[in-house]
């Protein structure tokens, strides 16, 4: 990855960074990977952005104990052990080096791709902002800092308070942002909003009659980009294309 960022960070290394700035990181990085994407509503190949793009290591792994919830994690000190589970769910201690990327055997079917894609593009994420907040967690012999453990992604949440919140906020906006690039997901939404009838150009929260036909539209923007209905549905109310109104 050639991009590097330039941003104010704060004193443990983290970038102050505005959801502008972040869309901009993200079409920086496209215009390097895969340019098309931006100017084609189509599935970013996020094996590829991974492994090729960041020269990451993607594994399926369990990541701590079943109740942890964890779905994905990235390795961001030189080596850890990891506790997990074999494939006869035996408990079984990983050993994982720098930059290896965790994925969860619960996001393997067909009906949990979307889901999976996401949180490849989250822990890409991290490797794309955080690499100096990790080094200075380190320095600090943080050690339970050294493995992001991400449970909760595809959030609404704007309003991050802790350094952690922080973190993971500013890599779901950026996994968003990569896999629905801001400008062709706009124009696309909108062009399949029309396509039903409506010609603002946006969807409101009301009657229940505009819920269904809110569903059908998110899903066929949502299997485009081939992301999960939640993720979409988030990035359409974070780019004013589901909008409440203001009747009901």
């Amino acid at each position: 990855m050639a991009v590097q960022l330039d941003y104010k960070q704060k004193y443990n290394g983290q970038y102050i960074l505005s959801k502008i700035d972040i869309e901009k990181i993200a079409t920086d990085v496209l215009k390097e990977f895969s340019p098309s994407n931006l100017v084609i509503p189509t599935q970013l190949d996020t094996i590829s952005f991974l492994q090729d793009y960041l020269g990451l290591e993607i594994k399926r792994k369990y990541i701590g104990t079943f109740e942890s919830g964890i779905l994905g994690s990235i390795v961001m000190c030189d080596e850890m052990e990891i506790p997990s589970y074999d494939e006869m769910f035996r408990p079984t201690i990983l050993i994982e080096t720098y930059g290896n990327v965790l994925i969860s055997p619960n996001l393997s079917g067909k009906d949990t791709a979307p889901r999976r894609r996401y949180t490849e593009m989250h822990e890409g994420s991290h490797f794309i902002l955080h690499k100096d907040y990790y080094k200075c967690l380190e320095r600090e012999s943080i050690n339970q800092h050294k493995l992001i453990a991400c449970r909760k992604m595809e959030l609404l949440n704007d309003n991050p308070k802790t350094p952690t919140d922080w973190v993971e906020w500013q890599a779901d906006y950026l996994a968003a942002a990569l896999l629905m690039p801001r400008d062709v997901f706009y124009d696309y939404a909108r062009s399949i909003i029309r396509s039903f009838g409506v010609s603002r150009g946006y969807l409101t929260v009301s009657s229940g009659t505009d819920k269904r036909q809110a569903f059908e539209i998110i899903n066929k923007i949502a299997e485009r980009f081939y992301v999960s209905y939640r993720a979409a549905q988030i990035r359409m109310i974070k780019l004013g294309l589901i909008r409440e109104n203001p009747y009901y």
